[in-house]
């Protein structure tokens, strides 16, 4: 599991919450949070859930326009 920006910047905000020093209580949360987040089977089915509803959304998207609705494109871009 590689970071992203997303949980750089999620590590920051919990670091500045908690009121957290740079150093060897940083790197210990960091190892533990990861390696709680690696073994988690609960956020790995609920990313694949979430994947999976948003390919139904999109062919359901699809369906729509093809039967003639319009779908605003406000819409579509979080889509």
């Amino acid at each position: 599991m590689k970071l992203t920006k997303e949980d750089k910047n999620l590590f920051n905000e919990i670091k500045s919450r908690h009121n957290l020093k740079e150093g060897i209580l940083s790197m210990l949360f960091k190892k533990k949070l990861s390696k709680a987040l690696k073994g988690d089977k609960t956020i790995k089915q609920a990313l694949e859930d979430g994947d999976k509803a948003l390919a139904d959304l999109k062919k359901n998207i699809d369906k729509l326009e093809a039967k003639g609705y319009n779908i605003p494109q406000s819409l579509k871009k979080y889509i």
